[in-house]
């Protein structure tokens, strides 16, 4: 009894609980995925390449039956008469049919012909993985070097939005009587140098490297890829 007692007073405390931290939205799409599967199959390189290997497969094997031969033979005979007078014109023909023997050099030259579509077909499909490969190792990379300049761009446009509110500051501090204009006119300045040339050349980099990486990569589907890399930045956000 006492047992069944402490047990039952040891369940009544509350355990603590570890604090969790919030779950990390997910994305309702994967972009980058759907980006690396837009662009194998929309790839001109990669498209060829896989045109390439349906026309070897393709290849009739060689003829591995006898070939037969059929042929018509005509003719005529003469016959004559016992006492030499009289002769007969008679027509004659046939057909024949010819069986070649197959031969131990014509097994052989099936074998090799057909070992030589093996070999080109195992050849081609080596290199069309390599240029798979190759391709997404590209998309990646300029995937990578689009996000570097979004957050670049994204700080700048920060910056900014700091630099303008102490920029409104400084105006009621001058006014007052606080600061000098020439803190007012520094301020300004920096804002300048920063909206018109570091965030415009920025978004320029941006559009221009989106367009090219989606032309490049994706050939005539290359807006599917362009809507798609313009999500870059927007689907995640950084932790707190």
């Amino acid at each position: 009894v006492v047992l069944m007692a402490a047990l039952s007073i040891g369940h009544g405390f509350a355990q603590p609980t570890a604090k969790k931290d919030p779950p990390r939205e997910v994305p309702e799409k994967d972009y980058l995925q759907e980006m690396i599967e837009l662009v194998v199959e929309a790839n001109p390189t990669l498209q060829s390449q896989r045109n390439l290997i349906k026309e070897i497969e393709t290849i009739s094997e060689p003829v591995k039956g006898p070939d037969l031969a059929l042929s018509l033979k005509t003719g005529a005979a003469v016959e004559g008469a016992d006492d030499g007078w009289e002769r007969r014109v008679t027509p004659t023909g046939g057909l024949e049919l010819a069986i070649p023997l197959y031969s131990s050099a014509k097994k052989r030259k099936i074998a090799l012909d057909k070992l030589t579509v093996q070999k080109d077909l195992a050849k081609v499909w080596q290199d069309y993985y390599k240029l798979k490969n190759s391709v997404i190792s590209d998309l990646l990379t300029k995937v990578d070097k689009l996000s570097s300049l979004k957050n670049e761009l994204d700080s700048q446009k920060k910056l900014l939005s700091l630099l303008q509110h102490n920029l409104e500051a400084f105006k009621k501090q001058v006014e007052a009587g606080v600061a000098r204009p020439s803190d007012l006119w520094a301020i300004s300045e920096r804002i300048m140098i920063i909206e018109e040339t570091k965030i415009q050349n920025l978004s320029s980099q941006l559009a221009t490297l989106k367009r090219e990486v989606a032309v490049n990569l994706a050939g005539a589907r290359w807006l599917e890829l362009l809507e798609m890399l313009n999500q870059i930045g927007r689907q995640t956000q950084p932790q707190e």
